[in-house]
């Protein structure tokens, strides 16, 4: 017995709409691959381009170090040779204290003895000044000492951490420049699977936005987070790669990351597909 002509009718429209919702639905997995190959091919670029930053940073903080080092120990010197000449000052003014003494038995009058006194306590000032400043000047010589103590301890820490740090780096450089060449080869294969029209728009979209496709979720776009049409929504869940009407981005349905989307009967697939099937293949021949 035949088979009613429209029931085969309704059969070849079921299975057009069922091979057309495949082929889409691969489209959208390549798509979202390529949109997470991008996404890593963007973070391993921009780690690849902070790496000498890293370098630099820890070369700047060691010269900071050897800075310190170098200041303290001219701080240091000058302090050394401050002390010697408040030494070699010290000693002028005790031998010219020792010659006004000497010079008082010699006085022939009281105003002669006035004089040689007062200088002789002028002497004995400056001695106590000058001692004083050496003083001062030993306990700047402990400071500084001490800060380049710390400031040698500091850069051979520093030297140490440069060194791990250019280790790194270059493993890391390695790393990221291997990953972006399979990411990158990943990537040409997947821009040949795509069609010309639908890639193109992806492009364009993700040159302005940062990604060009975008799962609908609870009638969301989760790229701009705004609502969907009820008509668009549904079109999504029965398989329809649509697009955004707020931000353009391309718009998917993953029913694997929707566990509570109740299931389709076969009676509603057969029912989208004679809705749909013609819109999808217009929207398939226009790459909308």
């Amino acid at each position: 017995m035949r088979r009613p002509a429209v029931a085969c009718a309704r059969e070849a429209g079921l299975l057009h709409f069922v091979a057309l919702m495949n082929v889409l639905a691969e489209e959208t997995k390549q798509l979202v691959r390529l949109q997470a190959v991008e996404l890593e091919r963007a973070r391993l670029t921009t780690a690849l381009k902070a790496l000498p930053g890293e370098i630099a940073q820890a070369e700047t903080l060691l010269k900071a170090a050897q800075k310190r080092v170098s200041d303290a120990e001219s701080g240091l010197k000058r302090e050394e040779l401050a002390r010697a000449s408040l030494e070699l000052e010290v000693a002028t003014h005790r031998s010219k204290a020792a010659r006004f003494r000497a010079q008082m038995d010699a006085a022939r009058n009281a105003a002669q003895a006035s004089a040689l006194e007062h200088e002789i306590h002028f002497a004995e000032t400056e001695i106590t000044r000058l001692e004083d400043n050496e003083l001062t000047s030993m306990e700047n010589s402990e400071v500084l000492d001490a800060e380049r103590a710390g400031a040698l301890e500091l850069a051979a820490k520093l030297t140490e951490t440069l060194s791990l740090i250019r280790a790194r780096v270059g493993e890391q450089d390695l790393e990221f420049r291997e990953g972006l060449g399979l990411l990158k080869a990943e990537r040409e294969a997947l821009r040949g699977e795509i069609p010309a029209e639908r890639l193109a728009h992806f492009d364009r979209i993700a040159g302005m936005r940062g990604t060009g496709l975008a799962r609908a979720k609870d009638q969301q776009c989760s790229g701009c987070r705004m609502g969907i049409r009820p008509q668009v929504w549904n079109q999504l869940r029965d398989g329809a790669v649509l697009h955004c009407e707020s931000c353009s981005r391309i718009l998917y349905f993953d029913p694997t990351m929707e566990p509570e989307a109740p299931a389709k009967t076969a009676k509603s697939v057969g029912i989208a597909a004679g809705e749909l099937g013609g819109s999808s293949v217009k929207r398939r021949a226009t790459g909308v």
